[in-house]
């Protein structure tokens, strides 16, 4: 799906700019406002895409609401970590915990009952 692409290749122009942003590795590419401000806009196109795609495919096991939850926690942190806010290492905590959570539980995932039409005819 086009969405799933375009948020992928977002997302990973986002972590490069945090890598370069945090490791101050690309400071003589791009400059360090610039790189939050490509970071932000990045970050919030594939999160967006995401959650279009999840929309549009929502029979995906792998696609659960309480992980998508967790990673607008852990951008909602990236974002106060960059502007430099209190609390950023907290919220960065709570929404690693919540993805971490999503894993043990998936309230989309279908119960596994066996077929038995053939048999009840």
């Amino acid at each position: 799906m086009i969405f799933k692409r375009i948020g992928a290749i977002c997302f990973a122009l986002a972590f490069i700019l945090a890598i370069g942003v945090f490791t101050d590795y690309f400071s003589a590419i791009i400059s360090k406002p610039n790189a939050k401000i490509g970071i932000i806009i990045c970050g919030g196109v594939a999160l967006l895409m995401n959650l279009l795609a999840f929309r549009y495919d929502p029979n995906s096991e792998s696609n659960n609401l309480i992980f998508w939850l967790g990673t607008v926690i852990i951008f909602i942190g990236l974002i106060f970590k960059i502007e430099n806010q209190r609390y950023d290492q907290y919220i960065l905590i709570a929404g690693i915990f919540t993805v971490a959570l999503s894993y043990f539980f998936n309230p989309f995932k279908k119960s596994e009952e066996p077929d038995d039409d053939l048999l009840d005819n």
